[in-house]
């Protein structure tokens, strides 16, 4: 699926960085899309809010479209995230968190 195609999880604007951690691995991706690839590039990390919220989402049952559209959305990013540093060869590249 592609990250373009998803509109911004509306749960996205509540969780913890979520935001900022979209916009800095989505600016990444773009540039990477774009032949930019800088191999120094800090790689952005999900905040803790975020991430609990996301393990706390895969454990739950019956979960209602919102936090549906933010799991999927969430994961699309993680993905993004491992092919950055398995495939442009960022993988020696700390994660940076974000503020």
């Amino acid at each position: 699926m592609n990250l373009r195609a998803l509109p911004f999880p509306a749960l996205g604007k509540s969780i913890g960085d979520f935001s900022l951690y979209d916009a800095l691995l989505a600016g990444l991706a773009s540039r990477a899309a774009q032949d930019h690839v800088d191999e120094n590039s800090a790689i952005p990390a999900p905040d803790e809010p975020t991430t609990s919220y996301a393990s706390m989402l895969r454990k739950k049952g019956g979960k209602s479209p919102a936090e549906i559209a933010f799991l999927e959305y969430f994961d699309l990013l993680e993905e993004i995230d491992l092919f950055w540093t398995t495939s442009v060869g960022a993988s020696e590249v700390a994660h940076s968190k974000a503020p």
